[in-house]
């Protein structure tokens, strides 16, 4: 199974590799509307749109959500896209590495 993580960044993302690579979401396979929504939703991150040091904006990652949830569906059950923070609406992933949990 291919797992990929979702992260909005400056330029690259939202969508990466396990090795911290960007995907060039032309690659995944997933519609052309949903790309485009991806594309244009990272293009709006900002550090203050994170809930890091502030509330962050509440739409955006709303909106973050729904993205992960059709990216999602539309590359089926053989890609598993992880998030590694919890504002995206779940638990967030930890990778198998020493002194890290499962």
């Amino acid at each position: 199974m291919t797992r990929l993580e979702f992260w909005p960044d400056y330029g690259s993302g939202p969508v990466w590799t396990e090795n911290g690579e960007p995907v060039a979401l032309g690659s995944l396979g997933i519609s052309l509307e949903l790309s485009e929504r991806l594309r244009l939703w990272n293009s709006q991150y900002e550090e203050e749109r994170i809930p890091l040091e502030s509330p962050g904006d509440a739409e955006w990652l709303a909106e973050g959500v729904v993205l992960l949830r059709e990216l999602r569906t539309d590359l089926g059950p053989d890609v598993d896209v992880v998030v590694t923070e919890p504002w995206w609406g779940e638990a967030p992933y930890l990778a198998q590495e020493p002194g890290r949990g499962a």
